[in-house]
C-alpha cells in the first residue's frame, strides 16, 4: 500500500500530465480554426490603390479574370490595396505576400489567414470570394489566381499542404494539348500566359512540368513552345511569343514564357551569365531551353531598342517581367539595365498600387538591388503601409494559429504526440519506482 506520500506525489503528476496534454490539445483545436479578425479590424496607415485595376498583371501572367460583380462588396481590411478586389483579389494578396516574404519584412499575419480563406476545397482560387464560408463555384476558379497563390504560399514555407492541393488542381486542369486555360471549363481553349503561370508554379513547388503529359503526350511545355514565332514569321517578331497561337506577340507573355521555358522559379534567382542566342532561322525546331534563350534574345533587342524599357501602355508590367526573366535565364547585365531605368522612375510608377510595389521589390531582389533604398524608396514599408497591420493585435492572443494554417500542422501534431509519450512514460515509471520503495 503506497504511504500517503507516494500517493500524493503521482497524483500530483497525473494532474501536471494532465494540464499539459490538454494544453496541447488546445493549441491543435485552436490552430485547426480559422482566428478571426480582430473587432474593427486593424489597418496600419492603409490607403487606396493609385491604379484601378481591372485587369490582373499577376507575377506569373498578364490576363483578363472575368468575374461577376455581384461578389463584390466592402473591401476586406486584411487586403493589400483598398480598390475593388472583385477581379484580382487573390493575386494582389499573392503578390503582395509573396514580395514581403523575399525580403527581412514579413507579410501580416491576418493578410496570410485571408488568403488561406481563399483556397477552395479541391485546391484551386477563384480570382475573389467575398465569402469564403460559402463553397466555392467551381466555374468561376482561375489557373492565373491559383498559380500565383501557390508561389505565395511556397514563399512562406510553411504550407507545403496548402501548395500540394494548388499544384494537384493545376494538374487536373491541363488541356489535352498539354496547355491551361485561364478559366478551366469543359470547351476551354488553352492561352500561352496561363500556361506559364502554372508551368512557373509548378516549379516553384518543385515539381517538373515536364511530367504532366495529357493523354495525348503533350506536356505544359510542348504547348508554350507552340506560341512562338519562328522562322515563318516576319523578322522583328521571331523568338517572341504570342498571346495565342497565330496571334500578336506581346512582351509581358513573351517575358512570363521565357521565365517558364527557362525554368524560373518565382521570386526569380539570378542565374550565371550566359552569351545571347537568338533563334537560328533556317533552322530546326528549337528544344525547351533554346526557345526560352530565343525569346530572351528578343526581348533584350526590344530593351535596347527602347532605351531599356517597352513603351506602350504595357509599359511597366512587360518591363517588370522581363527583368526577372532576364536574370533567371542568365543575362544579368541587361536585366540589370532594365530594373535601373524602372529605379528611376519608381517614385512617379508606384504609388500607393500594392501590386506595383511589390512587382518592384520582386524585379529588385532578382537583381540584387537594395529593396529599402529603391529609386529613393523603402518598397517594404511602403507595401506593408497598403494593407493590415504587420504584427498581431492584441485580439490575436494566438499568433500561431495564423502562421501555421489550417492544414498544416504535422509538425506540431507530431511534437505534441512526442512530448505525450514521454509525459506518460516519466509518469509510469515514476509510479513503479514509487512501488518498490514502499
Amino acid at each position: 500500500m503506497p504511504s500517503p506520500r507516494r500517493r500524493g506525489r503521482a497524483a500530483a503528476a497525473s494532474v501536471l500530465t494532465t494540464t499539459l496534454l490538454c494544453s496541447l490539445w488546445t493549441g491543435g483545436v485552436a490552430a485547426a480554426a480559422p482566428t478571426p479578425p480582430p473587432p474593427g479590424g486593424s489597418l496600419g496607415a492603409a490607403v487606396g490603390d493609385s491604379v484601378p485595376r481591372t485587369i490582373t498583371t499577376s507575377v506569373s501572367a498578364v490576363q483578363r479574370v472575368s468575374v461577376d460583380k455581384a461578389q463584390s462588396g466592402p473591401v476586406p481590411l486584411a487586403l493589400y490595396g483598398r480598390s475593388d478586389p472583385t477581379s484580382d483579389g487573390v493575386y494582389r494578396q499573392s503578390l503582395a505576400i509573396m514580395a514581403l516574404a523575399s525580403t527581412d519584412s514579413q507579410p501580416a499575419p491576418t493578410a496570410i489567414e485571408w488568403l488561406l480563406g481563399q483556397q477552395c476545397a479541391d485546391g484551386g482560387f477563384t480570382a475573389y470570394r467575398a465569402d469564403p464560408a460559402a463553397p466555392c463555384d467551381a466555374a468561376r476558379e482561375n489557373t492565373v489566381a491559383t498559380a500565383t497563390a501557390i508561389e505565395a504560399l511556397h514563399a512562406l514555407r510553411t504550407y507545403d499542404t496548402r501548395v500540394a492541393r494548388g499544384v494537384d488542381w493545376l494538374r487536373s486542369k491541363q488541356l489535352a494539348d498539354g496547355s491551361f486555360a485561364t478559366a478551366p471549363a469543359p470547351d476551354a481553349t488553352g492561352d500561352p500566359a496561363a500556361t506559364a503561370a502554372a508551368i512557373s508554379a509548378i516549379v516553384t513547388a518543385g515539381r517538373s512540368p515536364e511530367l504532366l503529359r495529357s493523354p495525348q503526350g503533350r506536356t505544359p511545355t510542348d504547348a508554350l513552345k507552340a506560341t512562338q514565332s519562328r522562322c515563318a514569321a516576319p523578322e522583328p517578331d521571331r523568338g517572341a511569343f504570342a498571346t495565342r497561337p497565330g496571334g500578336p506577340v506581346d512582351p509581358t507573355v513573351t517575358a512570363r514564357s521565357v521565365l517558364a521555358l527557362g525554368y524560373g522559379t518565382q521570386p526569380a534567382v539570378p542565374a550565371p551569365s550566359i552569351a545571347v542566342t537568338p533563334l537560328v532561322c533556317p533552322g530546326a525546331e528549337p528544344g525547351r531551353a533554346l526557345a526560352a534563350q530565343g525569346g530572351a534574345a528578343w526581348l533584350i533587342a526590344k530593351l535596347k531598342a527602347g532605351g531599356n524599357h517597352f513603351g506602350g501602355p504595357s509599359d511597366f508590367d512587360a518591363t517588370v517581367a522581363a527583368v526577372q526573366a532576364l536574370s533567371a535565364t542568365g543575362h544579368p547585365a541587361e536585366a540589370g539595365a532594365a530594373v535601373d531605368w524602372l529605379a528611376s522612375g519608381a517614385k512617379t510608377m508606384a504609388g500607393s498600387d500594392p501590386v506595383r510595389l511589390a512587382s518592384l521589390i520582386l524585379a529588385a531582389k532578382a537583381t540584387n538591388r537594395t529593396v529599402t533604398t529603391f529609386g529613393g524608396l523603402d518598397l517594404p514599408k511602403l507595401l506593408q503601409a497598403t494593407g493590415p497591420a504587420a504584427t498581431p493585435t492584441p485580439d490575436m492572443t494566438n499568433q500561431s494559429n495564423l502562421i501555421d494554417g489550417p492544414a498544416d500542422h504535422t509538425l506540431r501534431d507530431t511534437l505534441a504526440a512526442v512530448i505525450a509519450v514521454l509525459l506518460a512514460a516519466t509518469l509510469i515509471l515514476g509510479m513503479r519506482r514509487s512501488r518498490r520503495e514502499d
